[in-house]
């Protein structure tokens, strides 16, 4: 994945993170794991977390034809995550936590805890991170809070520069709130004399849309964004493929063969994040990554009684998924549509550079 450097030190220069000499142990754990399980082909697990993605919940206001969250292809139940779970499980492993991803399925934003949940967070010194479709930036009083709880980066989805080419994807949605949401939320951080959140506006590449670039970057910047980030789409069959994706192959991580969907990518055995990482859903379930949307490849549930999050990332459900994965990952179907070793980066991330207005 290729980041521009001013993207790196602006994240570097903006991000509030205690770099303590604990978790930089549990880091160089993680390396030195990752270094044998790669030479010797057989998991070997050090440490604790370093990443955590937290799904405050599956439920979501928008309609989103390709996201199993919004067009009712998800399996599992629905809900909001305890907030007193969330706690412990933080207060478990939160001292070698470094980012917190406040995102999964659903709309992080109706939770009606979040604030709090990345302020909890902050108090223990960890980067903090979510994404959101913007509908709920909606108030000074709303936006001042999130500003206010430490939040290092927001990524926002606006895929379109007017109500038509935003609500083909994003069905159900109202193009003008999410651009007002943005601009109060730029507005008030330089009010408040806040370098973050970071704004990272996120714009997915499809056919629909992919003429209007140039304009989606003057939005950009003139709605006060950090961060532009044009994004291929995930989509899930040829039907899909052949509605959305678009003409660039620079943004079309697919190719079709016959009746079949494949990324351009060989699918190697191995995948660095299930040696830092884990997805903790909204009713405790840990998931290996964010690409077992459904769940089927879980390695138990943090919130029961007598479980415990660490246990869970080091058992033996979790052992064997990594053993599989070493051993043939082209076998397990969810890392089929997922981007782990892809020779091609298909996201640009751009800085936004404000322009100074006159006194």
């Amino acid at each position: 994945m290729h980041i521009p450097i001013q993207i790196i030190w602006k994240i570097l220069s903006s991000y509030r993170f205690r770099l303590t000499g604990r978790r930089l142990f549990n880091l160089l754990h993680i390396v030195l794991a990752m270094g044998l399980s790669r030479i010797f082909r057989k998991p070997v697990v050090r440490g604790k977390p370093a990443l955590l993605m937290v799904e405050p919940t599956n439920l979501c206001n928008l309609q989103c034809p390709m996201c199993p969250s919004g067009n009712g292809d998800l399996s599992r139940p629905r809900g909001k995550m305890n907030l007193d779970s969330y706690r412990r499980v933080l207060d478990r492993i939160g001292d070698t936590l470094l980012l917190i991803q406040f995102w999964n399925q659903g709309e992080p934003f109706l939770h009606p805890d979040l604030v709090e949940m990345i302020r909890y967070a902050k108090q223990k010194g960890i980067a903090v991170m979510t994404s959101t479709n913007g509908h709920f930036l909606d108030s000074e009083s709303r936006v001042d809070d999130l500003i206010r709880s430490g939040l290092d980066e927001i990524i926002i989805s606006l895929d379109g520069v007017d109500q038509e080419s935003y609500e083909t994807y994003r069905v159900g949605g109202r193009f003008q709130k999410v651009v007002d949401g943005v601009r109060l939320l730029a507005e008030r951080k330089k009010k408040m004399g806040s370098r973050t959140p970071l704004i990272n506006l996120q714009f997915l590449v499809f056919k629909q849309n992919a003429s209007r670039l140039g304009e989606v970057r003057k939005l950009a910047r003139e709605l006060g964004a950090d961060i532009l980030q044009l994004k291929s789409p995930q989509v899930y069959s040829t039907d899909q493929a052949a509605a959305f994706l678009p003409e660039d192959e620079s943004f079309r991580r697919y190719r079709i063969e016959g009746e079949a969907l494949r990324i351009k990518s060989t699918v190697p055995n191995w995948c660095k994040f299930l040696w830092y990482g884990a997805v903790l859903n909204w009713d405790g379930s840990l998931a290996p990554c964010c690409f077992d949307k459904d769940g089927r490849f879980g390695y138990g549930n943090a919130f029961e009684d007598g479980k415990d999050i660490l246990s869970l990332w080091t058992n033996s459900v979790s052992h064997e998924f990594r053993s599989g994965v070493l051993r043939n990952r082209k076998e397990i179907e969810i890392c089929l549509n997922c981007f782990e070793g892809m020779e091609q980066d298909f996201t640009q991330y751009i800085p936004m550079i404000q322009e100074k207005r006159p006194g």
